[in-house]
């Protein structure tokens, strides 16, 4: 028992250290450093009268205060445009709004006119592309299949993977898309996990959604007319 009471305080430091390694959001992984550091500072001053560590720890809050100021800044500085808005509410109400604001930023917004051509069948798309309005059109092997309307992905199989297009899509109408580059995205799944991260959510969102209105439109075939 004396291992658990001697040191209670110090062993309550390294708990928050722990919990702080297991959050996924930064600004609670940093509030949860903080805590560590606070108790860290209480045990080896009170308890060890070790002004080395008081000093480390110390430093270690005021890194971490500045970083959750920033993080804090950049929140609050982020401002998107009512495209922008409908296609968070879509597919990214997940991470902050700086993570938002910085994926965003990462991409760009382009008019596109009819007959812009977005993947080719066989080809790795170097774009993956969110139709915000307008309409898209898929191809395979020269035969028209079916179109891709406003608030879905063009080219997210092949973003996730080393597969190549599967059909070749191309614009219909004047369309408002977002996109952003593969090599970008290939970035960020190394340097940037949480914005990467809110991209993947985003496929997987929209993955099911075809999937729930394809097999709507095969039950529809089955049962025929009315």
């Amino acid at each position: 028992m004396g291992f658990l009471t001697d040191g209670l305080v110090g062993h309550l430091s390294y708990i928050f250290l722990i919990v702080s390694s297991l959050m996924r959001r930064m600004m609670l992984l940093r509030l949860f450093l903080v805590a560590s550091a606070v108790t860290g500072i209480a045990y080896d001053w009170i308890w060890l009268g070790n002004v080395v560590g008081v000093f480390w720890e110390g430093l270690l809050i005021a890194v971490n205060v500045v970083q959750i100021a920033l993080l804090w800044h950049r929140d609050r500085r982020a401002r998107f445009s009512d495209e922008e808005r409908r296609m968070i509410a879509r597919y990214f109400r997940g991470g902050t709004p700086g993570h938002r604001r910085a994926l965003f930023d990462h991409g760009e917004w382009i008019d596109l006119e009819p007959g812009h051509g977005l993947t080719w069948q066989g080809e790795k798309p170097r774009w993956l592309t969110y139709l915000s309005d307008g309409c898209a059109h898929y191809t395979v092997n020269g035969v028209r299949l079916g179109e891709i309307g406003p608030g879905h992905f063009v080219g997210e199989m092949s973003m996730l993977g080393e597969t190549t297009a599967t059909a070749d899509v191309a614009i219909d109408v004047p369309t408002r898309v977002w996109r952003i580059d593969r090599v970008k995205l290939d970035r960020l799944q190394d340097t940037n996990p949480d914005l990467f991260g809110l991209v993947a959510a985003a496929i997987a969102l929209d993955l099911r959604a075809k999937m729930v209105a394809s097999n709507t439109r095969a039950l529809e075939v089955a049962l025929g007319p009315a």
